[in-house]
């Protein structure tokens, strides 16, 4: 009918128009010009507007100016009501000009695709319009009869096709005014048609209108049609048999750009199907098709938003992840699973701790490709630590062949769906091979009239129950314990001591309802009892429990009367007693412990729950995992079993240990900085070139790094930039304290340094928490993780055995922890901030991420060219890491591939060997539980079992497959228990839930189509406020007497009541939820104020159905004030109930939409769990305007005025009182402790008043503490009261009085202290041994070091205040100053530098030029091997030497060539050509004649293009016309040949041409030292050549120094053996040098130190024995030990050399102490013959005593004297077995050059050393040209040369005047 209306509207309007037309035609034809009144005019008016009010915003002269702007400014104008496009729109009198101007404005209006509303609103004004209805058509009428303005205005007929377009796509529904435009259009094309007058582009335009308009002519399916359409759908045939589809996802499924519609058909809600093929593909399809959709639909959603925005936002049922890598595979018990990394930039804001992300079982896809290939995983590891960091682990369903194949760096996009692919696997498997099942005639057919009995029944036909048991409630059953007792059991036939009382339920024929004892003695409601005759005696059993009737009560009632009945139904067809177990299945983990524990309160026998976390305590030894360890210990499972599971666990963790410990370094290289040592055999030379220059580069930043810690730092680290040592790239970064205590995360919220000093949040439980929990339960017993003892092979758990793998790989083979470096306390030592910290881990994250390597050819090119890899970019170190890191994990890949596959199998045969273990422990038990997914993962062994009853808990939350999956074909019992008006099964698809049935239960199918359904009605929990509510949905429902007489809540006045507001809700687009902060704060307010009526925290519960304000409540609810509170959604307290309920309704919105709340059986839940006070807060009016359940319920409350705008509370102690109207979350502290605002006024027994406010809790005051003063009377004194708190403990006086003490002094002394026990506080006026006066209190010790300051002079002369205590150890403090040998003062003092006999050694810079031409960066005194790197280089390659070691020489032929000449020498020799002065023949870049030298470099300078630079004089020379030029390639600078070659050949020469200096060329401007030019090549080398044999020099004979290295342990052992201490402390000083590089002059440093400590313990040694006189021998300890003890101090000191200063002192203490010594032995000597010395030797005598007491250092002369003395005292005073003799000298070894002036020339210009003097005093050859050196008699030969550019010498070491110079003597 409707097509027929549409065709006449069609020919109508074409009637019209032609009738118009020909109206028209007869009044003159162009008639129709006649009324024009000019552009945009008009002579009618708009009613109400002002005549002419748009032409100001959209007249003609603005729309002109408005076609030349971008069609989204347009559409944005045009659509906007301030522009009044509607008023020009209805206005009658436009001209032609003016329509097609609006026409071409409309038009480009239309282009616009970004702005859909403004197209909608632009649209609808038009549509509404005088403008399309007449105005129009009057136009197209008006060109239709004039042929000139048809030809001119086509483009305008255009524009009215764009506009009939646009209309037909988003206005269809307007047909009338779309067919007559185009009729009109017809009209008008078919004319310019017939006149061939019609152009091409308006030909095109007007077939796509055509299109459009057969398109809107189509016959729309009208909404009676739609049931028809889903009937035939169900009524067709598949193309393909269900069982041979692939039960995991394919390719064809879901991939993009594929026209995929799958074959459904709906569950049938009502009726029956036509076989059991036909129920079992319905079930098949449909549940396939509710995990792929989402996928299919989320990705062509993606595709479609990147192709049209180029940006995907949030997506329906899809989160996708970018940057996603494959890294290596995981290998765990249940099979091989690969680790997978994505990008997390994008999702900081995730809790993932509470997301639903990537949770255990989720099903993902990856695509390369754009998702037109792809592969399909499941998730099977998540942990938290992991998931923050982007790392998950998958399990593939493709092949590993497949997997192997692709390429290492291939980077994905991957898509993930919340769908449970592992459940969802067992069941379609399950579905798949099914070939019968039972009750097929209830389930498939439908035909549900009668129900039989259970067929063991109906074998046994007079089959009698013993009901006893359910009569006498107090009765335990006793079963049979084979499980416990491993399989052995229990024969004896157990009694019980049943009551009189229950004696007539003892034999009941079963079947006869007249028999059975009456419902009160089986304590049964009517309902219940009806409930449970039926399931006991029909073999189909549906039976609904309203919220609150007992529906687990009769369940267990139950299953307690079938299990003392067992025998009846645990017999086969034969009638002989078989083992068959019950099974018990539940849908929540929860609900199975709760039905288990039930179960067990009255039986004891074999229960076994199958899943490994349940949380109840009482049944963790039911637990399957339990069993089945006690059973392995007990060797009671079967031997082939055990067997066969040993052999394959052996094998399976050879393969696991050596795929894990591959795995991880491919982990490692992929995520983390690789340590060099790991990738060596892929960096060819590079890795010592890495590691040589990372040493010298320590050495050149700081010398003073240990070897140690550069052998534990990573070259490759450093050699990236991000290294601690070097800081090539990132420096330290000091960070202010004020920035260290806070900081801003990227989300804008301030972070505290100390995050655990945040309050802890109340625990909450969501959706995402349930679905882990349910899915997680099960999967356990996969990793049986726990037994050691049967699969002893298998080693440590996966878990711990795999991070001690971690931790040792780890340990060895990351170089920098990149996934550790922001978090506290890492291995990262910059001292930057956690920002700063985050972007470096991000940069080197993208680093470590990127595909962008240096292939092999760029890899042999860089080899090949000999690059140095430390002058590499920044970018390109990258690449070449990259491929490094990329040559290594290719090679571990392949070790690995094959070994997946044979893990996989092996994996795969060890779960079928659990399954049959766990089959043979299943036959044991007596009753089995199991979650619907526990039994989908073992619907094969439950197929085998074969459970004979069946107990389904919460059936009607169950999908219909998951249930008939678990019934095998040995089921002769199902009992399903469940209310399908609460919740339903949850489809993951809406879609199939709505059009398909898919939620529709089998509980719920079978009471549709009618089979009978027992449903309780007597209500034990609501009271009779809420039950009555109830009764809109259950108007059957009754209430027992016992919720008749619950207490009503307290300090509310109503025990129910609805809170009304209209506060907005919040979005959270990430948890994809909602949220309400007005709800929130008005829960938690109302959660505290019951608190504070008396309520323990664990009688009040707060729901809600969103997670979003689970989480808005977590944040407002400190855990330590609601601890104990439970807060979740409504799904997750499903069965459960409280006392006070308080439900968060969240939406509230001006679009109506109120999500889940329109779910009925949700609503059900929320408004049933509370016993005695149910408060609900929301906008009531958005809910009952948009739900016809809500609607009652808002009525209902509204009916008993149990709702408004917030609570009436009152207070308990003053109830007569106004109370508080409670609307704000606010209000509620107006009762600050629950009660009111009054003071309590309660008196205590104390006396005092109650402090606090009106207050509910402790009313009685028991536990009250009264915090007001005490003033009680607490000793004999009645003035003194006890100064306390009332609540606390008088205990004793503390009033002080005044009391005369021991000590004799009068002090105040609390009451109850006796003065013997007070501590005197007055200052002590005892004096102390130093006569000062003591400084502490009479009560404490006397002072031990005095304080007071004393005037001490020191040996030095010196005088100085110091403390009293310090008199004796006290050293002068007096600045030193003294000038020392290096020229600069000693910065010691008087008393460190021993009153300057043992100088502190200088440290002052040393600051002079080396040889190598580097500034010595040591301390004065010593210049040591330069370690700066070295400089020197040439064409082919750089020296990766320390400067201070010697060059290896290049032996790469010569470079310098010409086409005139040509070296042949190696590069190391001196060239044999000359150089060439012809000119270059070259053209540079400019196109100008190249200035340089035929085979030298073209200079970068051209004498035309820079002239002045060019001829800028600096040598003379530079003008002429032709004169060459030479470029240095050191600095850059260019001269003219003939000056430079001058200057080149004088360089460094004296008189005579001859060598003055050993020196490199330096740049005459800039003095840069030149290292590689060709021309100047020889003197390069001959400069180089002469420092190489210096550096020989300086470094040492190798030989000599290998002959120390091993002579010094030797000399430390020697030293230990006559000195036991000085040997120890030499070896401590020995090994600690020893950790860093060593040189000569350490050695020699160890050396002297050794050579030291033998000179002090022979002066030590047996003094005693040679001066025996007391006074002489206090002498000797007063002045001689304490120096030597003082020395020796001074001696072990840890050092790396002894500078000159410190051996001349070190020499002359030693000459002091001995002839110290011996001068005191004769004196014992003199006074022991009795023979006084006189004369002037009597004057010496006390002349060097005072001298050598004086403790200063000698001079000269001093030292003459002393000589003159003791060699007068030998003579005079012989002595024997001194030990010490003038001539024995200590031996102090000096390094080669020890001492400035002592470096020569020979006459070639080679180095040498003259020792000693350094006077010459022989004539020898020269080592390196056989030239005579030295001389004769202190003078040097006259063709040798002083080299005082050596050392920084002035002058030759020989001569007084030179020392004098060069020592400052």
């Amino acid at each position: 009918m409707a097509i027929w209306t549409e065709e006449f509207v069609y020919h109508i309007w074409v009637y019209f128009f032609i009738l118009l037309l020909s109206r028209r035609v007869g009044r003159g034809g162009a008639g129709g010009h006649g009324g024009r009144q000019g552009r945009g005019g008009s002579s009618g008016k708009i009613q109400g507007k002002p005549e002419g009010s748009w032409k100001l915003r959209c007249g003609f002269r603005r729309l002109q100016e408005l076609k030349m702007k971008p069609p989204n400014e347009v559409l944005m104008t045009l659509s906007s009501s301030g522009t009044r496009f509607k008023e020009a729109l209805e206005d009658d009198s436009h001209d032609t000009n003016m329509m097609v101007l609006i026409l071409r404005c409309i038009a480009i209006a239309l282009e616009c695709e970004s702005q859909r509303q403004g197209t909608i609103t632009l649209l609808t004004t038009i549509e509404n319009s005088n403008f399309l209805k007449r105005k129009l058509m009057e136009f197209l009428f008006g060109l239709a009869v004039n042929e000139f303005e048809l030809m001119e205005h086509q483009d305008a007929i255009k524009d009215v096709i764009t506009l009939f377009v646009a209309l037909a796509q988003n206005m269809p529904h307007s047909l009338s005014t779309i067919m007559g435009i185009y009729a009109t259009i017809e009209a008008v094309v078919t004319k310019l048609k017939n006149g061939g007058l019609l152009n091409s582009s308006l030909g095109e335009a007007f077939e796509t209108c055509r299109v459009h308009k057969e398109g809107v002519m189509k016959p729309k399916p009208q909404k009676q049609n739609r049931e028809r359409k889903f009937e035939q759908e169900d009524e067709r045939e598949p193309d393909n048999n269900f069982r041979e589809i692939n039960v995991c996802p394919q390719t064809v499924d879901v991939a993009a750009g594929m026209d995929h519609d799958p074959f459904l058909r709906r569950n049938k809600a009502k009726g029956g199907y036509r076989d059991l093929e036909h129920y079992l593909d319905v079930q098949f399809r449909l549940l396939r098709e509710d995990f792929i959709c989402p996928l299919r639909e989320g990705i062509q959603e993606y595709i479609e938003a990147l192709h049209n925005t180029g940006q995907v936002k949030r997506l329906q049922d899809l989160r996708i992840y970018k940057d996603v890598q494959i890294i290596s595979p995981i290998c765990d018990r249940s099979g091989l699973s690969y680790r997978v990394s994505f990008d997390i930039e994008n999702l900081k804001r995730v809790r993932w701790e509470s997301s639903k992300r990537l949770i255990f079982g989720s099903l993902v896809c990856l695509s390369r490709d754009g998702f037109r290939t792809m592969l399909f995983a499941s998730v099977s590891n998540r942990e938290l630590k992991l998931i923050s960091k982007g790392i998950v682990d998958l399990k593939f369903e493709n092949t590993h062949e497949e997997m192997a194949a692709l390429p290492r760096d291939a980077r994905f996009v991957m898509a993930e769906t919340t769908a449970y692919f592992e459940a969802y696997k067992h069941v379609l498997n399950g579905l798949q091979n099914m070939r019968q099942i039972p009750f097929e005639k209830y389930i498939v057919r439908c035909e549900t009239d009668e129900v039989k009995p259970p067929v063991y029944l109906r074998r046994r036909r007079n089959a009698n129950y013993d009901l006893r048991p359910l009569v006498d409630n107090d009765i335990v059953l006793q079963g049979e314990i084979k499980l416990r007792n491993l399989g052995a059991p229990v024969l004896r036939e157990p009694t019980y001591n049943f009551s009189r009382l229950s004696a007539r339920a003892g034999n009941v024929k079963i079947t006869d309802f007249d028999e059975w004892p009456s419902a009160d003695q089986l304590y049964l409601d009517d309902s219940q009892y009806k409930a449970v005759q039926n399931a006991l005696t029909k073999e189909f059993v549906i039976t609904q429990g309203p919220p609150g009737t007992g529906k687990t009560y009769i369940g267990l009632k139950i299953v307690k009367a079938l299990l003392h009945n067992h025998k009846i139904w645990n017999t086969n067809l034969e009638g002989v007693t078989d083992h068959k177990p019950m099974l018990i299945v539940c849908y929540t983990n929860h609900a199975l412990d709760q039905f288990l524990e039930g179960i067990l309160g009255f039986y004891h026998g074999d229960v076994l729950r199958v899943g490994g976390r349940s949380s109840s305590e009482l049944l963790k030894k039911y637990n399957i995992n339990t069993y089945r360890m006690n059973m392995r210990k007990g060797r009671e499972i079967h031997g082939d079993i055990s067997r066969e599971a040993r052999r394959i666990g052996w094998e399976l963790n050879q393969i696991r240990e050596a795929i894990n410990a591959i795995a991880m370094k491919i982990e490692i290289a992929e995520r983390e900085v690789i340590h060099e040592g790991y990738l060596q055999p892929y960096m060819g030379p590079y890795y010592n070139e890495l590691v040589q220059g990372f040493e010298q580069y320590v050495h050149y930043h700081d010398p003073t790094i240990s070897l140690k810690k550069i052998k534990g730092s990573s070259a490759i680290v450093e050699w990236l930039g991000y290294g601690t040592l070097l800081h090539i790239e990132h420096g330290n970064v000091e960070v202010p304290p004020e920035q260290r205590r806070q900081e801003v995360d990227e989300d804008g919220d301030l972070i505290d340094e100390l995050q655990e000093e945040q309050e802890e949040q109340v625990d909450v439980f969501d959706d995402a928490d349930q679905m882990v929990e349910m899915r997680q339960l099960d999967n356990e017993d996969d990793l049986d993780l726990d037994d050691l003892d049967l699969f002893a092979g298998l080693g440590l758990p996966e878990d711990l055995e795999r991070k001690l793998a971690n931790l040792q790989i780890k340990k060895k083979a990351v170089a920098l922890n990149v996934s550790e470096m922001d978090e506290q306390g890492g291995d990262m030592e910059w001292q930057i901030d956690r920002k700063q910290k985050k972007k470096m881990k991000s940069k080197l994250r993208k680093e470590l991420k990127s595909t962008n390597r240096m292939s092999e050819r760029e890899f042999q090119n860089l080899q090949r060219m000999g690059h140095d890899v430390w002058n590499l970019t920044q970018k390109e170190k990258w690449r070449l890491y990259r491929y490094w890191t990329h040559k290594f994990c290719c090679v571990y890949r392949e070790q690995i591939r094959g070994k997946e596959a044979e893990y996989e199998r092996n994996a795969a045969r060890l779960n079928e060997i659990h399954m049959q273990e766990d089959q043979q422990i299943m036959r044991l038990a007596t009753i089995i539980g199991m979650t619907t997914t526990g039994a989908a993962r073992y619907q094969s062994v439950l197929q085998e079992i074969g459970p004979r009853v069946i107990v389904v808990e919460e059936a009607a939350e169950v999908l219909e497959a998951h249930i008939i999956t678990t019934l095998s074909q040995g089921c002769e019992h199902v009992i399903l228990i469940g209310d399908h008006k609460q919740l339903k099964p949850n489809p993951t698809v809406y879609k199939l839930a709505k059009d398909y049935n898919l939620d529709v239960s089998l509980f719920e199918r079978m009471v549709k189509n009618g089979m009978q359904c027992d449903c309780l009605n007597l209500q034990h929990r609501m009271r009779p406020t809420i039950s009555e509510m109830m009764r809109i949905i259950y108007p059957e429902l009754k209430d027992h007497d016992e919720v008749k007489n619950y207490p009503s809540v307290r300090g509310i006045s109503e025990n129910m009541y609805f809170i009304h507001h209209d506060y907005p809700e919040s979005n959270d687009d990430e948890q994809r939820s909602h949220s309400n902060i007005y709800e929130a704060q008005y829960i938690v307010a109302l959660c505290r104020y019951l608190k504070l009526q008396g309520y323990d925290p664990e009688q009040i519960t707060i729901l809600t159905l969103y997670s979003g304000q689970l989480f808005q409540l977590k944040k407002l609810m400190p855990k330590k004030e609601f601890y104990g509170i439970r807060i979740t959604v409504v799904d997750n307290f499903q069965g459960e109930e409280n006392d006070i309920i308080l439900l968060s309704l969240v939406r509230s919105n001006d679009e109506g939409k109120i999500g889940f709340l329109k779910i009925e059986n949700r609503v059900c839940v929320a408004l049933s769990r509370a016993k005695m006070g149910f408060y609900v807060i929301g906008n009531l009016n958005l809910m009952s305007g948009n739900s016809e359940l809500w609607r009652k319920v808002v009525d209902h409350v509204k009916r008993k005025n149990l709702c408004g705008e917030g609570l009436r509370l009152y207070c308990q102690n003053h109830p007569n009182d106004e109370g508080i109207h409670a609307t704000e979350p606010e209000d509620f502290k107006k009762a600050p402790e629950g009660g009111c605002m009054k003071p309590c006024e309660h008196r205590l027994p104390c006396g005092h008043t109650c402090a606090l406010v009106c207050h509910v809790i402790n009313a009685d005051h028991k536990e009250y503490q009264c915090r007001k003063p005490c003033q009680k009377q607490i000793c004999d004194n009645k003035d003194h009261r006890c100064r306390r708190m009332c609540y606390q403990d008088c205990g004793e006086c503390s009033i002080r009085v005044t009391k005369l003490l021991s000590c004799g002094h009068q002090q105040p002394v609390p009451c109850s202290t006796k003065p013997y026990q007070f501590k005197c506080m007055a200052q002590c006026e005892t004096r102390l041994p130093c006569g000062h006066m003591c400084q502490s209190l009479c009560g404490e010790r006397h002072t031990e070091f005095c304080q007071h300051p004393v005037k001490r002079k020191f040996k030095c002369g010196h005088e100085l205040d110091i403390l009293c205590f310090e008199v004796e150890s006290a050293v002068c403090p007096k600045k030193c100053r003294q000038i020392l040998s290096c020229e600069h003062k000693c910065r010691g003092t008087c008393g460190e530098c021993l009153n300057g006999r043992l100088h502190i050694g200088c440290k002052s810079k040393c600051e002079r030029t080396l040889v190598c031409g580097h500034i010595c960066p040591d301390k004065c005194s010593k210049c040591p091997p330069c370690e700066k790197l070295c400089n020197n280089r040439c064409v082919h390659s750089r020296c990766t030497q320390s400067c201070g070691k010697m060059c290896i020489p290049c032996v790469e032929k010569c470079a310098w060539r010409c086409e005139h000449f040509k070296c042949t020498k190696r590069c190391f020799e001196p060239c044999n050509r000359p150089r060439c002065d012809r000119p270059c023949r070259l053209r540079i870049p400019c196109g100008h004649q190249c200035i340089g030298l035929c085979g030298e470099p073209c200079p970068r300078k051209c004498r035309i293009c820079n002239k002045e630079e060019v001829t800028e004089i600096f040598f003379g020379t530079e003008e002429e016309d032709d004169a060459r030029f030479v470029e240095l390639e050191d600095c850059g600078h260019v001269f003219e040949v003939e000056g430079l070659d001058q200057y080149i050949n004088h360089f460094g020469k004296g008189e005579g041409n001859k060598d003055a200096v050993i020196k490199l060329i330096e740049c005459p401007k800039c003095k840069t030292l030149i290292r590689r030019n060709m021309r100047y090549g020889n003197e390069v080398k001959k400069a180089v050549l002469d420092i190489e044999a210096v550096k020989e020099k300086i470094i040492g004979d190798r030989i000599r120094i290998r002959r120390m290295k091993n002579d010094i342990p030797e000399n430390i052992r020697d030293l230990t053996r006559k000195y036991a201490t000085d040997g120890k402390a030499m070896r401590r000083i020995y090994d600690q040098l020893f950790e860093t590089t060593v040189d000569e002059n350490t050695l020699l440093a160890v050396t002297n130190q050794i050579e030291f400590l033998k000179a002090i313990n022979k002066i030590e040694q047996d003094w005693d024995k040679h001066i025996h006189i007391s006074d002489l021998q206090q002498m000797f300890k007063e002045h001689c030990l304490k120096d030597l003890a003082y020395f020796r101090e001074w001696t072990l000191k840890t050092r790396k050399y002894f500078t000159e200063q410190e051996l001349m002192d070190a020499e002359d203490e030693i000459f002091r102490l001995k002839s110290f010594k011996r001068f005191i032995a004769y004196i014992d000597r003199i006074i022991s013959l009795r023979k006084p010395a006189g004369g002037e030797l009597k004057k010496s005598l006390s002349t060097v005593e005072t001298l050598l007491k004086g403790g200063k250092k000698l001079n000269a002369d001093e030292k003459r004297l002393l000589e003159n003395v003791l060699a007068q005292l030998k003579e005079k005073y012989p002595l024997s077995g001194l030990g010490v003799s003038e001539e024995e000298k200590i031996q102090i070894v000096k390094a080669l050059g020890e001492q400035k002036g002592h470096w020569f020339k020979c006459p070639n210009g080679h180095p040498y050393v003259i020792g000693d003097c350094g006077g010459a005093t022989i004539e020898s050859r020269c080592p390196e040209c056989n030239a005579t050196i030295g001389g004769s008699g202190h003078r040097l030969r006259s063709d040798n040369q002083f080299a005082g550019e050596m050392d920084g010498a002035q002058h030759p070491a020989w001569s007084d005047a030179a020392n004098m110079a060069n020592y400052m003597f």
